[in-house]
C-alpha cells in the first residue's frame, strides 16, 4: 500500500532567488537517505510530499531524521479534499489510539478550501467529540493531537511530527577539511558545519606505532556515525611520529604542542586543495587545553591562508558532550584512546606563544621536506555510507 510522509523545512524557505537549489539538493539527499526504499518525492507549496511502499516505519523515521533540512517531518494519510471526508478519516483514525484528550489543528496553506483554518477546527473537533462521547478536549495539553493540513488539492491528517535536525542539506556550502581525533569535540565540530551545509573530508593524525591501532579503529567508527549525516565520506590518516620526532630534536619544549599543531593544520591545507575544500575545521574550544588560549590559536593559525572555523569555541564542555550524546558519538569518544599530541608533550606547555618566536623556532626545522614526506605516506579510506 502506497504511504505518504509530509515533510517540513524551515530556513530553506527563507532563501529568496536561491531556494531552488537548497530544495532539489534536500530532495537528492532525502533520496540518498532513502536509497534502500522505492520512494517519489515531490514539491507541494513549500513541502515535500514523499510517496511510496516500506513496512518499518521506525527504519525511515531513523533515516530521516539524519538529513540535514529537514525541520520535522510526519507519516500521513491522504484523505479526499472535502468536509465530511475529513471528519470521517479524522474519526477513523483516532478510533485506533489509545487516548483520553485530544486537540484539533487545522492549517490552510491554500485558501482554495471553503472553510478557514479555525472552522475546520470546530467542524472537525465537535464531530470527534459527538462521536466518541468519553473523550474531552484539551486545547493546551491534549494526550493527542490530529494534525490537519490542507495544500493545494491535498489534504493530509497526521499525529506526531518527528523533529528532523535541521540547518542546511549537506553539499549546498562546498567542503571543508576536518582534524577529527578520538575526543569529544572535533566529531561534534564537524557535526555542526554539516549542519550548516558544509560536505565534510575528515583528516586523522596519528602516531602508530608508538601509539595503538586501536584509536584509529576508534576514528574510523567515529568518522562511520558521522557519514550517515552526508552519506559517506573520506578520511586521511597521516602519520605524524616523524615530524614529532623532528620537533622534539630541534625545538624548544614549551613550544611542542604549538609547533605539532602548525604542522597538522599545514598537512590538512594540503589535503584541503587536492580535494578543492574551502577550509579547515576544528574542535579547538577557547581555554579548554594549553593550545587553545587566544595567541596560541592565533600562533598555530598563522601557519595556513585557508581559513580556519571554530564552531565550539564558546561552548563549554557539557554543551558539547550532551550534543555528542544526541548525534550519536558520545560513547565512543567516551572511550580511552591515544591522543597523538600526548606524545613527547612537554612539563610545561606554552600558553602564550609568540608568532616571532615560533617562526624562529621553525627555521631549525625542514617543514618542505618533512610535509612532502608525510604526504607521501598518507594512507585514504573511504566510509560507507
Amino acid at each position: 500500500m502506497v504511504k505518504h510522509i509530509l515533510i517540513h523545512y524551515s530556513e530553506i524557505g527563507l532563501k529568496g532567488g536561491n531556494r531552488d537549489f537548497f530544495e532539489k539538493k534536500l530532495i537528492c539527499n532525502i533520496q540518498m537517505a532513502l536509497g534502500d526504499f522505492d520512494v517519489r518525492i515531490k514539491n507541494i507549496f513549500g513541502r515535500l510530499l514523499l510517496t511510496g511502499e516500506w513496512q518499518d516505519e521506525t527504519e525511515v523515521s531513523e533515516k530521516l531524521s539524519r538529513v540535514f533540512g529537514i525541520a520535522y517531518f510526519s507519516f500521513a494519510y491522504l484523505v479526499r479534499s472535502d468536509l465530511e471526508s475529513i471528519k470521517k478519516e479524522s474519526l477513523r483514525l483516532l478510533k485506533n489510539r489509545d487516548f483520553k484528550t485530544f486537540a484539533v489543528r487545522a492549517r490552510r496553506g491554500t485558501k482554495n478550501f471553503p472553510l478557514k483554518s479555525l472552522e475546520i477546527e470546530r467542524e472537525v473537533g465537535g464531530y470527534i467529540f459527538e462521536s466518541l462521547g468519553d473523550k474531552k478536549v484539551n486545547l493546551k495539553n491534549p494526550d493527542i493531537t490530529c494534525h490537519i493540513e490542507i495544500v493545494n488539492d491535498y489534504v493530509f491528517i497526521y499525529f506526531d511530527k518527528i523533529k528532523g535536525p535541521g540547518g542546511l542539506p549537506v553539499g549546498t556550502a562546498g567542503k571543508l577539511v576536518s582534524l577529527i581525533s578520538g575526543g569529544f569535540d572535533s566529531p561534534v565540530a564537524s557535526w555542526q558545519m554539516m549542519r550548516r551545509g558544509a560536505e565534510i573530508i575528515f583528516v586523522h593524525f596519528h602516531s602508530y606505532p608508538n601509539t595503538s591501532k586501536g584509536s584509529l579503529e576508534k576514528v574510523r567508527e567515529l568518522v562511520k556515525i558521522l557519514s550517515h549525516y552526508q552519506f559517506g565520506a573520506k578520511l586521511y590518516l597521516v602519520p605524524f611520529l616523524d615530524i614529532q620526532k623532528e620537533i622534539f630534536a630541534n625545538a624548544p619544549e614549551k613550544l611542542r604542542i604549538v609547533l605539532y599543531r602548525r604542522m597538522m593544520l599545514r598537512l590538512a591545507e594540503a589535503i584541503a586543495q587536492k580535494e578543492k575544500a574551502l577550509g579547515l575545521v576544528t574542535g579547538d574550544n577557547l581555554g579548554q587545553v594549553a593550545s587553545q588560549t587566544l595567541e596560541n590559536m592565533l600562533a598555530i593559525g598563522a601557519a595556513v591562508s585557508l581559513p580556519i572555523y571554530r564552531p565550539l569555541v564558546s561552548w563549554d564542555k557539557e554543551e558539547i558532550i550532551n550534543l555528542a550524546k544526541k548525534i550519536g558519538t558520545h560513547d565512543i569518544s567516551a572511550e580511552p584512546f591515544d591522543d597523538c599530541c600526548s606524545l613527547f608533550a612537554p612539563r610545561h606547555p606554552e600558553t602564550r606563544a609568540d608568532l616571532k618566536e615560533v617562526g624562529g623556532a621553525e627555521k631549525n626545522l625542514n617543514i618542505k621536506e618533512i610535509v612532502e614526506k608525510t604526504i607521501g605516506e598518507i594512507e585514504i579510506r573511504d566510509i560507507g555510507y
